[in-house]
């Protein structure tokens, strides 16, 4: 019995999406211990030279190394949780796609959603963000940021997270991406929650995705300012594809 408590611990730590360190008394989030107190719960968090999010400033952007361009292989047919995480409404993926980058695989385990997007570009914040954390066999992190605007046209897998938070679905990680996918800007930076860790790969991509004002809005009814502020960028280079 007490074999099966533990696994089950370990695995409701694993499904956290934000991989949140423990810590006594309080926890962290974004209201009374938010942002500005992160530095409480992981040292990273206030001490960084190399955090997320970001402003991405299109005219000071470099041509991408083709060390750093990835290859998607997201593509695949299988199945996922949507939870409820505590921060964010995330779903889990199982045996789920990969980004390939210089040469080294990194499997898809999760994307979450935030109430208006993290990053910002040109110093534009928009409506809503899913992060798709990837984690290779030595244990880095890549993530693919996905941005959305308020408009006319819904969007399908925002809709099929919405209408089964708590349940398991059917899902194919691709629908979620743009289909220019192969247009991005890449920055080296940090999870965007505590511990904070650093040496995080990311993209976003450049082609902005369409949701409806009610699926924002049904969105932020989970979490509405689930987002850190920018980050200041400590002379880190944004390349641009």
């Amino acid at each position: 019995m007490r074999k099966s408590i533990l696994a089950l611990s370990f695995a409701a730590l694993l499904s956290v999406g934000s991989y949140a360190s423990e810590h006594q008394g309080a926890h962290w989030d974004y209201d009374a211990h938010g942002p500005s107190h992160w530095g409480e719960f992981g040292e990273t968090c206030a001490k960084g030279a190399a955090q997320s999010p970001i402003n991405i400033l299109t005219n000071q952007t470099a041509a991408i190394e083709t060390s750093k361009a990835i290859a998607l292989t997201e593509a695949v047919q299988t199945k996922g949780a949507v939870v409820d995480n505590g921060h964010a409404i995330q779903v889990n993926i199982d045996n789920g796609g990969k980004l390939t980058v210089d040469g080294t695989d990194y499997k898809l385990l999760q994307f979450h959603f935030h109430g208006k997007s993290e990053e910002m570009i040109d110093g534009k914040q928009y409506d809503l963000v899913a992060h798709m954390v990837h984690k290779s066999d030595a244990g880095n992190l890549a993530v693919i940021a996905v941005l959305f605007e308020e408009g006319k046209t819904a969007n399908k897998m925002v809709q099929k997270v919405i209408d089964n938070v708590g349940k398991p679905i059917e899902i194919n990680p691709n629908d979620l991406l743009p289909k220019q996918s192969d247009h991005y800007f890449h920055f080296m930076g940090s999870l965007t929650t505590p511990p904070c860790s650093e040496n995080v790969k990311w993209y976003v991509m450049k082609e902005v995705q369409s949701a409806t004002k009610a699926q924002v809005e049904a969105m932020r009814k989970f979490y509405a300012n689930n987002y850190r502020p920018v980050q200041p960028l400590n002379g880190r280079k944004i390349e641009s594809k």
